[in-house]
């Protein structure tokens, strides 16, 4: 029963992603970290305003965490990510967490319970996730200051001034 569930979710996932609407996204990603650049999006933030990734390249690198409120390991970085936005790494790194297909009104409520200091952008469809090729949740892409993915992974970076 409980790998039925399992294997349930699973499908539910690669399927929310596979079908996801690519609308807003300019391009598709290729591959993992290396000389790729990644697709532009446009995003709506918790405020309701427009967030472009396009606004931050070549300015500063940006890391994108794509999470959603019921992940547990997404829970768990949120105090590194938040100690990351607001110390030195934050003032030479944008972050943006894209939370997964979830509405605002819970992911609101995740942020304010959570103490979430970051930026938060709403991928309802999910196709920004699909533009990025993400399979799981958590996913990190850092991407660096000349536009190209520099690192990709289900963990955070143990060492992000090596990409800063």
């Amino acid at each position: 029963m409980r790998t039925t569930r399992t294997l349930a979710a699973l499908l539910f996932l690669i399927g929310g992603i596979a079908f996801a609407d690519p609308a807003r996204v300019t391009q598709p990603f290729q591959g993992p970290a290396g000389d790729v650049r990644p697709a532009d999006f446009t995003l709506q933030g918790l405020d309701g305003q427009p967030v472009s990734l396009s606004r931050f390249l070549g300015k500063k690198p940006v890391l994108l965490v794509f999470w959603a409120t019921w992940c547990p390991e997404c829970k768990a970085a949120i105090p590194k990510i938040n100690a990351l936005h607001g110390g030195p790494v934050g003032e030479t790194m944008q972050i943006l967490a894209l939370d997964f297909r979830e509405k605002r009104e819970k992911v609101a409520a995740t942020v304010k319970s959570r103490d979430i200091r970051y930026p938060v952008l709403l991928d309802e469809r999910g196709q920004v996730a699909r533009a990025f090729a993400v399979v799981g949740i958590p996913t990190y892409v850092l991407i660096g200051r000349d536009g190209k993915v520099v690192y990709r992974g289900n963990g955070l970076p143990a060492d992000f001034s090596r990409y800063l």
